[in-house]
């Protein structure tokens, strides 16, 4: 409990006076008669609360002698300690966050770290059929009806280019790749053709393809049609991968 009173002369230090001395500080201690004498002579000088005035005042006048009043040690360190330490704040009223929802969080806010380790997934599997059959006319009309699901442009190797004397030259390496050819032209130094490959998987899924190759410049112009265009990506790297091993040895 803070004292009620205070000093209004500096000379009162209450029951000690320190003094200073060389290499420290030394303290005195009054005698508890010489307290309450000293509080007693000065008590114009101080505000004092009743009760308070009551306890330090010296001996009653029925003679019994001053007691001084009785306080727990216990209780005072632990007021004292609790004084002395900084105020400590609860938490208990924030809101709490899992890692779950902090993982959540961070998603949200796009600062996941697995967002910049997760690769772009690569295209399906596909297989194609050998021996893929379609007509001339099937063929005319699904190329009329089809949308354009990718256009390309890549380049032979220079010994393609060289091996590349005449359309049945690539035709047939083509066909051992399962993708074969139905109608072409042209001669050195433009070819064109148009190809189709069927899904081995899928009998109804075609893709139709238009070639055009330039053997001066080595350059290849080429557009995809396909009836199931979530397969053309699968499809194109597999006309790639052909076309960029003619004229191999």
């Amino acid at each position: 409990m803070q004292p009620s009173y205070m000093f209004t002369d500096k000379e009162h230090r209450g029951p000690f006076e320190f003094s200073e001395e060389t290499g420290g500080l030394s303290v005195g201690v009054e005698s508890v008669e010489n307290i309450a004498q000293r509080v007693d002579a000065n008590d114009n000088d101080l505000l004092l609360g009743t009760s308070e005035e009551e306890e330090i005042r010296g001996p009653s006048p029925d003679g019994s002698a001053y007691s001084a009043p009785a306080y727990d040690a216990a209780s005072i360190s632990l007021t004292s300690s609790h004084t002395q330490s900084e105020p400590v704040i609860s938490n208990s009223s924030l809101p709490t966050y899992s890692a779950q929802s902090s993982l959540a969080i961070d998603d949200l806010l796009g600062l996941s770290l697995s967002s910049s380790t997760t690769s772009v997934p690569s295209p399906p599997f596909l297989k194609l059929n050998a021996k893929a059959v379609i007509d001339p006319g099937t063929f005319q009309r699904k190329w009329g009806q089809l949308p354009i699901a990718l256009t390309q442009e890549c380049s032979i190797s220079p010994q393609g280019a060289t091996a590349l004397t005449s359309p049945q030259v690539l035709l047939r390496h083509m066909q051992g790749q399962s993708i074969h050819c139905i109608a072409s032209g042209g001669q050195a130094p433009n070819f064109k053709f148009f190809f189709f490959a069927q899904n081995a998987e899928a009998s109804a899924s075609f893709f139709l393809v238009e070639c055009i190759i330039n053997t001066s410049s080595s350059k290849v112009q080429i557009k995809v049609k396909a009836d199931d265009q979530s397969t053309s990506d699968a499809f194109w790297n597999l006309f790639q991968s052909a076309l960029s091993r003619f004229g191999s040895p």
